[in-house]
């Protein structure tokens, strides 16, 4: 079983729905069952973050043992499943999300990896692993699709590209097939002025993400400007 943040979001609903019959009798049993199954899927990186976590808990199996009718939300609860979609990674097999709509099986396995961790990064708030990791999922999806094209269209492609205006082009270039292309030139390639699959925000998106994943090179890190100043320690 693969218990996830959504089902707390789903056991809230049905027992404060108007009509249910799921009463504490039975509401317990459920809540523990899920509270057992999620928390080997818990990471917590703060200092004493496994207490906030019991404590949520707690509060909201206090509430369930004495709730009598429907109707009403609990906020304990929804505050345990916020909790829960901040400190749940996937884990195993599964994929934090499928993307069956690949068609090369290997760029498939990167993205729905890359996927995870990009989730799991952003939950515990660490936005470089999180940026380096959502990058590579733009890649290969853009890589994905390019490699659709027939030889001859995609050659087309690219040489229609290269002969746009520099600054329309982002004064980019490349050669040979889309394997061979830059990553920002594969972006471009499905952006408005090429494929038109990306709309131009969300291609620009892609376009900072670019960016922003520069700065996993230390000395980009270190020295925006370009270098270490004269005398610095190599």
């Amino acid at each position: 079983m693969h218990v996830t943040p959504d089902d707390f979001d789903r056991f809230h609903d049905r027992i404060t729905s108007t009509g249910s019959r799921l009463g504490a009798r039975y509401a317990l049993p459920v809540f523990e069952k899920l509270v057992t199954e999620i928390q080997p899927f818990l990471v917590i990186t703060d200092v004493g973050g496994a207490s906030e976590w019991y404590e949520r808990v707690e509060l909201a199996r206090g509430v369930l043992s004495s709730i009598s009718s429907p109707g009403r939300p609990i906020p304990e609860l929804e505050q345990l499943s916020a909790l829960a979609k901040k400190l749940w990674k996937a884990s195993g097999n599964a994929p934090h999300r499928p993307f069956p709509w690949f068609r090369q099986t290997g760029l498939r396995r990167v993205a729905e990896e890359d996927w995870t961790r990009t989730i799991a990064a952003a939950q515990r708030d660490d936005p470089k692993t999180t940026t380096i990791a959502a990058g590579s999922v733009v890649e290969a999806v853009a890589l994905d699709i390019l490699e659709r094209l027939a030889r001859p269209d995609a050659d087309h492609l690219r040489d229609s590209l290269n002969a746009l205006p520099p600054p329309d082009r982002r004064r980019l270039s490349s050669s040979g097939k889309p394997t061979e292309w830059t990553p920002a030139f594969r972006l471009l390639a499905l952006g408005p002025l090429g494929l038109r699959i990306l709309s131009e925000r969300t291609h620009d998106t892609g376009h900072t993400l670019r960016d922003w994943r520069n700065l996993v090179h230390p000395q980009l890190a270190a020295y925006p400007s370009g270098g270490p100043r004269r005398g610095a320690g190599g």
